[in-house]
């Protein structure tokens, strides 16, 4: 059934993907079942079948053509803008994991989020769940997107805000804010690589005291595979990685996700676990009662034997980054040892699939199956990425590549690779300028020497033209030629000597 609220689109669909993914999934799974279910904003086919199943779901959307569709399969479906959303309905859970950027049209009033908010808050019965996602424009798929946030890039963003919107700016922020519409935090977490689908997501107390090295190679593993070949402004795993590390892993996340309830408090609270991670499968990581971190799977993908997920976290460092700081500083003892150590313990495990702590190498994903040619790859990230080693004058792929396998010990006969097999890697616009800078460099260098070889010859053709004059300007004179003739003289003098003593 639909029912035009007004503000209604009529020829509009949206441009940008909806929210959904394997994480969605599972955050939608945990709600009461049975509740009646508003899901506010355009939101995957997947994440609302898995919804309707166990819940009487009612879906908000501006777009007309999208009410229809949803209609067709069944689902009660209220089409218009936010604005006009009914004082009377009030429902036990509001899910707007597309965040609040989606709910109004251009044939109503244009809400800012804090309005938006509110007027989620008016749709949730006393003792109601609000399951929201909130955009950071300061995360990590903002600062390496070329493009601008305050230009319109689609059709639906008729009013690109940016980061001049009311949308609060960090986590602490965001809780204020729902605190002072009288909506009481549950969980909040922040999320990875790009708000519509994360495949991370963590607590800001799991960031602080979890396992940094840890999650910080999961979050560049999360950002390197949702960038992969697309155009950056720089490398998106180096800035994710540095970002966890460092303690600012909720600034720089893609979005936040808060749970928060409407007083008096539910008798269903959802419990949440600190870590969730998986783009199919989806695992969960909570401290032990020994200290260390422990993987749990929760969701099972098909084909894929996950059982060798379980168990502690491995602690230490990504490889692949202690290899880059090695490369950066030319420590070329390091760079040997991490190498040579690499090689004979997980010959076939991609660098950014290796933990290193002290001298043990362990696998970060053991589910993810043996590669062929990893020293390759990473010579393939050294030079992708502009990065300094030190081997300057090894431009070129098989060349860094023969000199990486002889510092590992292995034989340097590295057989050609087709470029179609070549790892795909950001497109990072730093990087190609990193990579032009050297270049100019080396141009420079060798202009310098096809001058000084120019001035050398100059300088020799000089002399040379300076001796020719000499030798022409002695061979014109009398005496010149009275002592080549007594020469001659003398020579023919001596061959009849020897002919005589013979």
């Amino acid at each position: 059934m639909i029912e035009m609220i007004g503000g209604e689109m009529p020829s509009f669909t949206e441009d940008r993907p909806r929210a959904g993914g394997a994480l969605f999934g599972y955050l939608a799974g945990q709600l009461p079942a049975g509740a009646e279910v508003l899901i506010a904003g355009p939101h995957t086919d997947e994440l609302i079948d898995a919804l309707a199943a166990r819940a009487a779901v009612t879906c908000l959307v501006r777009s007309e053509p999208e009410a229809i569709e949803l209609d067709a399969r069944g689902i009660t479906t209220l089409c218009g803008s936010l604005a006009k959303l009914p004082a009377d309905e009030k429902y036990e859970v509001v899910v707007a994991l597309d965040g609040l950027d989606r709910l109004c049209s251009v044939e109503d009033a244009q809400l800012d989020w804090v309005e938006c908010l509110q007027a989620l808050k008016r749709a949730l019965r006393p003792g109601g769940t609000l399951l929201l996602a909130v955009e950071n424009e300061l995360g990590v798929h903002r600062l390496v997107d070329p493009t601008t946030a305050t230009s319109a890039q689609n059709d639906s963003e008729w009013r690109p805000l940016g980061e001049f919107d009311t949308k609060p700016g960090n986590p602490t922020r965001l809780a204020d804010r729902l605190a002072a519409e009288g909506l009481a935090i549950d969980w909040v977490a922040a999320a990875w690589p790009v708000p519509e689908a994360p495949t991370l997501i963590a607590t800001p107390n799991a960031l602080q005291d979890g396992p940094s090295d840890a999650l910080a190679a999961v979050a560049a593993g999360a950002v390197g595979k949702a960038y992969a070949d697309k155009a950056v402004l720089s490398d998106p795993r180096r800035l994710a990685a540095a970002a966890v590390r460092g303690g600012l892993g909720p600034e720089f996340a893609a979005s936040w996700l808060v749970a928060a309830h409407r007083a008096p408090r539910p008798a269903a609270v959802l419990h949440l676990p600190p870590v969730l991670a998986g783009d199919g499968p989806v695992l969960e990581l909570t401290p032990g009662s020994d200290g260390r971190w422990v993987r749990r799977v929760l969701r099972e993908a098909p084909g894929r034997d996950l059982s060798v997920l379980e168990g502690p976290l491995p602690p230490g460092r990504l490889l692949e980054e202690l290899l880059l700081a090695a490369s950066l500083r030319h420590d070329l003892p390091t760079l040997r040892r991490l190498l040579t150590g690499w090689a004979a313990a997980l010959p076939e495990a991609t660098a950014d699939n290796v933990v290193v702590h002290h001298d043990s190498y362990a696998l970060l994903d053991p589910s993810v199956p043996p590669q062929s040619g990893v020293i390759r790859r990473f010579a393939q990230t050294l030079l992708g990425g502009g990065y300094a080693h030190p081997w300057p004058a090894a431009t070129d792929l098989p060349t860094l590549t023969s000199i990486l396998h002889g510092a590992a010990g292995l034989p340097d006969d590295v057989p050609a690779v087709p470029a179609d097999e070549e790892l795909p890697l950001p497109d990072s616009r730093r990087e190609h300028e990193e990579q032009l800078r050297a270049l100019r460099r080396q141009i420079a260098d060798a202009t310098s020497r096809a001058q000084w070889y120019e001035r050398e010859l100059n300088k020799r053709d000089s002399e040379l033209h300076k001796l020719r004059k000499q030798v022409a300007l002695f061979s014109g004179t009398v005496s010149f030629r009275v002592a080549k003739l007594g020469y001659g003289v003398a020579r023919k003098a001596r061959n009849r000597l020897r002919k005589g003593l013979k």
